[in-house]
């Protein structure tokens, strides 16, 4: 139940019991490392139960349809009060609750097209490869997936990122992370370009900031919605959840749209996300008016349809809800997986938010002062927050390892790869064969790609408890990832 009403990321592979980042839908072994939380997560054990009590409690499949109905509608209605709670949201702000990050993207499109009365959007994408592969082209309306929540099978066409139902003529610009030799790129430059030239054109932009992209890196600025989104629609990034309460605070006191997600830093399983609405855009939201069944199928089925019924929407949304009203339709995996973030979040929230930052940069630093001891075979080449972006020496070049190369380190990390390398030493064989689950590879320059090691709630929990226990666990996971590095080529030849 936790995989459904989800995308092909979250689909378990034939053969394999796990989805395409190696994990599988219930928690590590005992004795595995966790620090991929900033990629795809596991269930915690603490949210694993969560998960399991709310279902099996409340949403198991004995219930008749209409029950189940009902009872999501609670379900939702109580996980969008509690999240607000505990984001200190203020007076008046909203939350829609999303399958993912990527779906989110529609949302600021629905909702630029009911608050201003211009035909033409364009959107600004910021961080492209260090955002979500499907945020760009469902920033223009388009499928981004083989499956989507709601539906199921895209059908012909996904291939070509052909675009949902009444989501066509958006168009858009998105502004790369990073250079070629890998230096972060002026974006909020670039946006400031890209609104110039929409308001010559007679368009309304979208205008993205992202705070936090794979890497950690953030864009200089979080773009407001100007004239409370009549001139243009600000939304900001925030899905790896990597922010404090005055940040968030600040980007909804300039009308900005929030775009967040319990599955990376709160470690929910693969995915969970949530549109937060500031204030005054939902005060306009609570005025608009659809029609079912009328206009251009954008909130049908394959609309917005695909994606949420009504059941996940708040009130400010009210005109919306009888165009998206399915009784036969309930995404339980995604209450789920928002029980399981939730979870989470309700455990580190009695961590006062100054302790919580002062965790982070000790973590970070003592992690980075591991990666840079290992003799040149690892290299801390980007430090930001909470998640440490290492590069892996290739000694044959002089170089670093590439995008290809790292996939199959991401892999190794995964699995006992101690009886692939018989020349180890006995401490490297200890540390092969530990399992330890990373963030993904990215490709972040020309010359080379990163891996990550991102703490995520469970972590910074056990960090706050016993500091000494989580970095034994951090060094044993950089002491793994150099043991692969100095044996990368055996172990490639392996064909594991």
């Amino acid at each position: 139940m936790l995989t459904t009403g989800a995308d092909d990321r979250s689909l378990i592979l034939e053969g394999k019991g796990t989805n395409k980042y190696h994990i599988k839908p219930q928690p590590i072994d005992i004795g595995d490392i966790f620090r991929g939380s900033c990629t795809g997560n596991p269930p915690t054990e603490r949210g694993y139960n969560a998960a399991k009590r709310l279902y099996e409690n409340k949403l198991s499949n004995d219930l008749p349809q209409s029950e189940l109905d009902v009872t999501l509608r609670e379900v939702f209605s109580n996980q969008r009060t509690r999240l607000s709670n505990l984001l200190h949201l203020p007076p008046g702000a909203e939350i829609i609750l999303v399958p993912s990050g990527s779906d989110a993207e529609y949302l600021p499109i629905a909702i630029a097209r009911a608050i201003q009365s211009k035909t033409k959007i364009t959107n600004g994408v910021t961080q492209l490869r260090e955002i979500g592969a499907g945020s760009a082209p469902a920033s223009v309306g388009k499928w981004f997936s083989t499956h989507a929540p709601l539906l199921g099978v895209v059908g012909a066409g996904d291939g070509s990122h052909t675009h949902l139902d009444g989501f066509d003529g958006i168009d858009g610009t998105t502004i790369p992370a990073r250079a070629k030799d890998g230096t972060s790129t002026d974006a909020s430059l670039a946006m400031n370009d890209f609104v110039t030239e929409a308001q010559r054109n007679g368009a309304y932009p979208i205008v993205h900031g992202v705070f936090g992209g794979k890497t950690g890196l953030r864009d200089d600025t979080m773009p407001p919605s100007l004239d409370a989104g009549e001139t243009s629609l600000g939304v900001v990034d925030a899905c790896q959840a990597r922010f404090t309460t005055e940040e968030l605070q600040g980007w909804l006191a300039q009308d900005s749209i929030v775009l967040f997600t319990g599955s990376k830093f709160y470690q929910a399983p693969p995915f969970c996300g949530a549109v937060i609405v500031p204030a005054a855009i939902a005060k306009k939201l609570s005025t608009t008016l659809v029609v079912p069944g009328s206009g251009d199928g954008s909130f049908g089925g394959r609309g917005l349809g695909a994606f949420v019924t009504d059941k996940e929407l708040p009130s400010c949304l009210e005109g919306w809800k009888a165009s998206l009203k399915r009784e036969d339709t309930n995404n339980v995996g995604l209450a789920l997986r928002w029980e399981a973030g939730l979870a989470g979040m309700e455990a580190l929230a009695y961590v006062p938010e100054e302790q919580r930052t002062n965790a982070v940069m000790e973590w970070a630093n003592a992690v980075s002062a591991m990666v840079n001891n290992t003799d040149t075979v690892l290299d801390a080449w980007c430090v930001e927050r909470s998640i440490v972006s290492i590069r892996v020496a290739n000694k044959a070049t002089d170089g670093w390892r590439s995008m290809t190369e790292l996939r199959n380190l991401y892999r190794w990390m995964s699995k006992d790869v101690s009886d692939i390398v018989p020349d180890a030493t006995e401490e490297e064989k200890v540390a092969l064969a530990q399992t330890a689950y990373i963030g993904q590879p990215v490709d972040v320059a020309e010359t080379h790609a990163i891996v990550r090691i991102a703490l995520g709630v469970e972590s910074m929990l056990g960090f706050v408890e016993d500091r000494e226990r989580t970095l034994r666990e951090d060094q044993l996971t950089v002491w793994k990832l150099a043991a692969i590095g100095r044996h990368f080529d055996v172990l490639a030849k392996s064909g594991q």
